[in-house]
């Protein structure tokens, strides 16, 4: 036998040498691996990731192909059932894929959505048919489940359970929703010119050329220009260019100042087509004014200096415009650069032109002003640039013409060679990129409207406004814990979530888990609109005559809302901030306190212990400020509507100051917002992808509106009620920046005859009942007491602490030895081993250690030791 056995072993090894050495996986192996065993699982719904897709499959494997192929890029599902985010929180490994994690078939029942619950499930079968698997009760339940079936939800989902049928409609209507907005918000720009050849496309319009010809109707050309000396002979050249003669040139000198001017006359010579005027300096906007006030023709169309046209390009817009009449179409681009940074992956060379709608429109503009010849009485129809925008001022005009003639259809033929290479002297280049947002405020909110139905809102109901984007686990905590309150307190409350487009997930799990609660609604954006415009439009969705704005990363407490409403009672009062706390309880913002002009406000108290708070809050005039923080605020709905609102120029950050002195400006005299400590919101203060991108313009912008105009400084006052002095800021960041104003952290020292102790007591978890001891003692002999447990061991206020004292290494934990030599080395008292690591003493307070045992807890002399048979006596002796 054992012979037989070596004779196999060699024939093994000639037949590997023979066939060579094994060929390694490609990533596209193992892909199609897991679709092969992804269809074994029988989970698969085509119509829904269809749907997803805008696609069609032909067969099941063609589907689940696709889908293994651009999961990655599209976060796409399989079935309403499988939401892969949801299983990474609930599975038993939470960093396995879904599929591995289904593909186990361990005996964990487990949710793979907020529909379905394995363990929900199981519970209804015969204790014979009990499933082995998630994967069996997964498809258990579609083996046999009809639209009638109602399906095993997870605990806590709000409502009855839905019915499968339902269920799987709602969930198809999203995905298409979602389709259609992967569709709008697509990038336009293509890297081969795919479109027809120029006389075939000309060919579409042969009656409107045959009109254009006999007609010669005039075209009205703008070109704005200012310091663009070196570009603007090449666009006046093209202009020249035109296959279509009849046309006017007007030459817009921004107030240049330079020898623009020259320039044009010399590219100009002796055409008398065009013409030239000058005025001052206003922007983009104003001088595209100018030149429609000059236009003589019954066509407008525009260049601007560093861009050129095609020979065809009037040619062809035209015979497009007089085939139908329509009001305006534009003509295809070549484009030469990537100037935007979202672009910089782009080809050097790309195309755009395409047709749209009114929504397309909304979602992003993909008409370039270029490229756009529209008729005269349209452009006079529809008014001026709005001289007020800085960015996107082309895209907010031809909002309007969508809206009230249509938009501008597509000519396809490139009209534009377009310069899109990064140049600072572009107005795109100096402005903040939330421009973009302002720009299409107008074009989704009717503030007239909302100020004439506030009256009607309901007075009892309070609006719970949170906007949302990517973080859907947090998102569900917030809505849960302020129904919860709602529900313990008596509150009438409606929640609008506001998803600023967030990947598929996040609005397919909050609609699911939400979707029985009357009380929450949820609109999807297409992109991501900042907190500010998306606030507004969570704003312009509600109904209550309160309005409270809250953040997705908050955790209301009971009690929290009533309080804030009781203080909107008040006429003199605009606003009501509640105590915002971080989770281990230390203030995260107790209002917002001014340290002068060119000094940017701070979050009062932030990074203090919560008595710090009780003391400087104490006195009513205390809890009155010139600005709150937006994380949790309520508003009377009228006045918010009055003010317009957040302004959306402000991309996540300062948004809310600003609407704070824009409301005290145009408020009576007396007019305040106000913290209210009895109320109390949890704030964990998450940090979004891409939250601070704008920090830099949202300060430059903030300085330019109110340089001069910023509320009196207020900060010493502030924390001498809190028993403590302020001593000036310290500058921080930003440095080096072209900015006119750095971040400000307060410099706050001990104030004046303090009689109390301030002592901080650090904790691990492991001896709940000392701690509580110690606090009640301390507190009854007069101490400020803070509790810090390992998170905010060394918050930034700890050194104001007089005494600390370390509670730790409870039964079974011991406390362990600590390293270092006395008090100037910095020695470290180790708790629970495993659990939080060492506590390092602080520098210049006194220390006590309470050990859980009478061993020695460290070596060296920087702390007081206190037994267990010393106790609480023992610490307040060592004080």
């Amino acid at each position: 036998m054992a012979e037989r056995s070596g004779i196999g072993r060699v024939a093994r090894r000639l037949a590997r040498g023979l066939r060579g050495p094994e060929k390694p996986l490609t990533v596209t192996d193992r892909l199609d691996r897991w679709a092969r065993r992804i269809a074994e699982f029988g989970v698969l719904d085509r119509e829904y990731l269809e749907a997803q897709t805008g696609r069609t499959f032909a067969t099941d494997d063609e589907a689940i192909a696709f889908y293994v192929h651009n999961d990655g890029q599209r976060g796409l599902s399989l079935s309403p059932l499988i939401e892969h985010e949801w299983m990474r929180e609930h599975q038993p490994v939470a960093t396995m894929s879904w599929y591995d994690a289904l593909h186990q078939e361990g005996p964990e029942l487990f949710q793979t959505g907020p529909l379905f619950d394995a363990g929900v499930h199981a519970t209804t079968l015969p204790a014979g048919r009990r499933p082995a698997s998630t994967l069996d009760a997964l498809r258990d339940f579609l083996r046999d489940a009809t639209d009638a079936t109602a399906l095993p939800v997870p605990p806590g989902r709000r409502g009855p359970a839905p019915t499968w049928g339902a269920a799987r409609d709602a969930a198809l209507s999203r995905a298409r929703a979602f389709a259609a907005a992967q569709h709008r918000t697509r990038k336009r720009y293509r890297s081969a010119w795919d479109g027809p050849a120029p006389a075939e496309a000309l060919a579409r319009y042969a009656r409107g050329a045959k009109r254009r010809d006999v007609e010669q109707p005039l075209v009205s050309v703008v070109l704005p220009v200012y310091r663009r000396a070196d570009v603007v002979g090449a666009a006046i050249a093209s202009v020249q260019a035109q296959q279509y003669p009849a046309w006017e040139l007007i030459v817009v000198d921004d107030g240049s100042g330079d020898d623009l001017a020259d320039a044009v006359r010399r590219a100009a010579g002796d055409d008398e087509r065009i013409r030239l005027v000058e005025r001052p300096n206003g922007g983009a906007g104003a001088a595209r004014n100018t030149g429609l006030a000059a236009v003589r023709g019954d066509y407008v169309a525009f260049l601007d200096a560093d861009n050129t046209w095609r020979p065809e390009h009037l040619a062809a817009a035209l015979a497009a415009l007089l085939q139908d009449d329509g009001a305006g179409v534009h003509t295809a681009l070549r484009m030469v650069g990537a100037n935007n940074a979202d672009d910089a992956t782009a080809p050097v060379e790309t195309y755009r032109g395409e047709d749209g709608t009114l929504e397309d429109l909304l979602a992003g503009n993909f008409i370039d002003l270029n490229a756009l010849v529209v008729r005269r009485d349209v452009a006079a129809a529809v008014g001026p640039f709005d001289e007020t925008l800085r960015r996107w001022i082309d895209w907010e005009w031809l909002l309007r013409i969508g809206e009230r003639f249509g938009v501008p259809r597509y000519v396809p033929v490139i009209g534009v060679d377009y310069d899109n290479v990064r140049d600072a002297r572009r107005v795109s280049s100096g402005q903040p990129a939330s421009w973009q947002e302002v720009a299409l405020a107008a074009h989704r909110i009717d503030w007239d409207a909302l100020a004439a139905a506030a009256p009607t809102r309901d007075a009892a109901l309070t609006s719970i406004v949170v906007p949302v984007y990517r973080d859907w686990t947090m998102t569900r905590r917030a809505v849960d814990t302020v129904l919860g309150a709602a529900d313990h307190d008596g509150d009438r409350v409606e929640v609008v979530l506001v998803d600023n487009g967030s990947p598929r997930s996040v609005s397919a799990i909050l609609d699911t888990w939400f979707g029985d609660e009357p009380r929450v609604v949820l609109q999807r954006e297409d992109r991501n609109r900042n907190f500010a415009l998306g606030s507004d439009l969570g704003l312009a969705r509600s109904s209550g005559g309160t309005v409270v704005m809250l953040n997705n990363d908050t955790e209301v407490t009971a009690g929290w809302l009533a309080p804030l409403r009781a203080a909107l009672e008040d006429p003199a009062v605009l606003g009501a901030q509640p105590l915002l706390l971080y989770p281990d309880g230390v203030v995260q913002a107790a209002g917002t306190v001014f340290g002068g002009d060119k000094t940017l406000p701070w979050h009062f108290l932030g990074d203090h212990p919560r008595h710090d708070a009780v003391r400087a809050l104490a006195a009513p005039w205390a809890r009155r400020f010139s600005a709150i923080t937006a994380a949790a605020a309520a508003f009377r709905a009228a006045d918010l509507i009055r003010w317009h609102g957040f302004d959306p120029v402000y991309a996540n950050g300062l948004e809310d100051v600003d609407l704070c002195l824009r409301a005290l400006a145009s408020s009576p005299s007396g007019s305040t917002f106000v913290v209210v400590p009895s109320s109390v919101v949890v704030h964990h203060e998450s940090r979004s992808p891409g939250r601070d991108d704008a920090r830099i313009d949202n300060r430059r912008v903030f300085d330019e509106r109110w340089r001069g105009a910023y509320p009196a400084a207020d900060a010493v006052d502030r924390y001498d009620a809190a028993g403590l002095r302020y001593a000036g800021v310290e500058p921080g960041m930003p440095k080096g920046h072209a900015v006119a104003v750095r971040s400000s952290r307060p410099v706050v020292v001990r104030g004046e005859g303090a009689t109390a102790f301030r002592v901080a007591v650090k904790h691990d978890g492991s001896r709940p009942s000392d701690v509580a001891a110690l606090v009640a003692a301390l507190e009854r002999a007069g101490h400020l007491v803070q509790v810090d447990q390992p998170s905010s061991w060394y918050r930034g206020s700890s050194g104001l602490d007089d005494v600390t004292v370390f509670v730790g290494g409870g039964a079974g934990g011991g406390a362990g030895a600590g390293a270092g030599a006395g008090a100037g080395t910095g020695g470290a008292v180790t708790s629970d081993p495993g659990a939080t690591g060492p506590w390092v003493p602080q520098p210049g307070a006194r220390n006590v250690v309470w050990a859980a045992s009478g061993q020695d807890v460290f070596d060296g002399d920087f702390a007081v030791v206190v037994t267990a048979p010393d106790g609480v006596d023992g610490v307040l002796r060592a004080l």
